[in-house]
């Protein structure tokens, strides 16, 4: 009698188990798609985009289902409704971005497999002892040098995190611990954050140099750019973020990790091997201004040697070890701003602003709250990568309403897509987030604090900074 009630009630244990925020996610994705797929609602392009894109925003942002899932929700909406060309909606997948994530997957995983991650790490424990704060600021400045020998925010985050891993392990903080994803942290931001101050450095900026170079005819000099930019959005910011994150992530260490026997001998073949590989590697992504090979391509060069059969970089079966997740969460993000781009979204919510927007030449303080806060909003829509794309071509009329000249106008762009609201609008924080274990929700009020902190601090110290150097006022 007992089996047979056994037996009747076996299959409930596969029935549904929707917890009430994914029930809300599942109820918004269906709202989504009758909107995009009834014609009889007589929505357009727009609107289908405008639908699509604010789910695709509010999953990412809420979390209340996995990336890569809120990924595929947005791919199978933006197809079923014909929001945009499948070029468009898959535009991520041919994003160099998306490929440099796979590249630095296998590059992490040939560094942990290896030992060489290991091997640095206990190289730089010794330095920074037990203390919480001085590896905060050990790995942050590390983060910012960093940033002036390679062009790529991917490339600098993919080579950290497992390094960053490794030195967390050391210093005694274990997976999932406040300290370690302090650490993480620390490196990540301090070598994506400030990087919005140096020009080639990631790519809003390099987009950005393009965009201004059609819109004027010449693109701003690299030294003009770090003296505008650097004093305040780069050392300011960094200054503030050292304390924020000491005080957000401090922890006392375990149990610290013994001392690991390679790290009193000599390096083995393996780890001499990969090393000459990647000190190519970051050869290769410091002169791509010379050789003009996309940092994604160099990655992906190492990521195929690696994974050859016989290089010694890697155990068996190393895509089965790979993660694919953060591939779709980048190749997704990316396409949430080509389709938004594509559709119009972004122009028109520029436009539509620009109609309200407070623009005087007697009132330049206003002005320039006004325009970095225009372009802030931007690239809550596009993502930092579009916000140039959109607001570039509004130049002339911008530069009309506020009397400034059209480069000054184009330069408040770089507080605008160096706010970071987000995680989801940098590709690169994306990634560190999936494939450095980290808690979205962690990120994600890191970002927070310091984009209130840039808007009501290092605004007001940026516009006084322009008033000296007499590029406004």
């Amino acid at each position: 009698m007992s089996q047979a009630v056994t037996a009747r009630k076996a299959p409930d244990a596969g029935g549904l188990a929707i917890r009430p925020r994914q029930g809300v996610a599942l109820a918004a994705i269906v709202c989504a798609g009758t909107a995009v797929l009834l014609p009889s609602l007589g929505l357009g392009t727009l609107g289908k985009a405008a639908g699509v894109v604010s789910l695709g925003i509010g999953l990412w942002t809420t979390g209340w289902l996995p990336e890569w899932l809120t990924a595929l929700v947005f791919f199978s909406l933006c197809m079923l409704g014909k929001v945009a060309p499948p070029a468009v909606v898959f535009a991520g997948f041919a994003s160099s971005a998306t490929w440099l994530v796979l590249a630095g997957a296998v590059i992490g995983l040939a560094i942990q497999h290896t030992g060489l991650g290991g091997r640095l790490a206990s190289r730089l424990a010794p330095a920074i002892g037990r203390s919480f704060p001085r590896a905060v600021v050990a790995v942050s400045l590390f983060g910012l040098g960093l940033i002036f020998a390679m062009p790529s925010a991917m490339g600098r985050v993919m080579l950290l995190l497992p390094i960053l891993a490794a030195l967390a392990d050391r210093l005694g903080y274990p997976l999932g611990s406040r300290g370690r994803n302090g650490v993480l942290l620390a490196g990540i931001f301090g070598t994506y954050l400030p990087a919005f101050a140096i020009l080639p450095a990631n790519i809003p900026n390099t987009v950005f140099i393009g965009a201004v170079e059609h819109a004027l005819g010449t693109p701003p000099h690299y030294g003009q750019y770090l003296l505008l930019h650097f004093p305040v959005l780069g050392l300011a910011k960094a200054a503030i973020l050292i304390p924020l994150l000491i005080r957000m992530f401090r922890d006392t260490p375990r149990e610290q990790l013994e001392a690991e026997p390679q790290a009193a001998t000599k390096m083995t073949g393996p780890e001499i091997h990969l090393s000459v590989v990647l000190a190519l590697a970051v050869a290769l992504w410091s002169t791509d201004a010379w050789h003009g090979i996309p940092a994604a391509w160099v990655g992906m060069l190492v990521a195929v040697w690696c994974l050859f059969p016989g290089s010694g970089l890697m155990g068996k079966k190393p895509f089965a070890a790979l993660q694919f997740e953060p591939v779709y969460y980048v190749a997704g993000i990316v396409s949430l701003g080509a389709v938004a781009d594509a559709s119009g979204l972004g122009s028109r919510v520029a436009t539509w602003a620009l109609s309200w927007l407070p623009l005087a030449p007697h009132a330049p303080a206003t002005s320039f709250a006004v325009l970095a806060g225009l372009a802030a909003l931007v690239g809550l829509v596009v993502t930092l990568p579009g916000v140039p794309p959109v607001l570039t071509p509004l130049l002339h009329p911008l530069a009309t309403a506020t009397g400034w000249p059209p480069l000054a106008v184009a330069m408040t762009q770089v507080l605008g897509f160096s706010t970071v609201i987000l995680p989801y609008q940098a590709p690169p924080l994306v990634v560190a987030i999936q494939t450095g274990g980290l808690k979205a929700g962690d990120a994600t009020r890191l970002c927070l604090l310091t984009a209130a902190i840039s808007v009501c601090v290092l605004w007001p110290l940026d516009y006084c900074w322009w008033s000296l150097l007499g590029w406004i006022g």
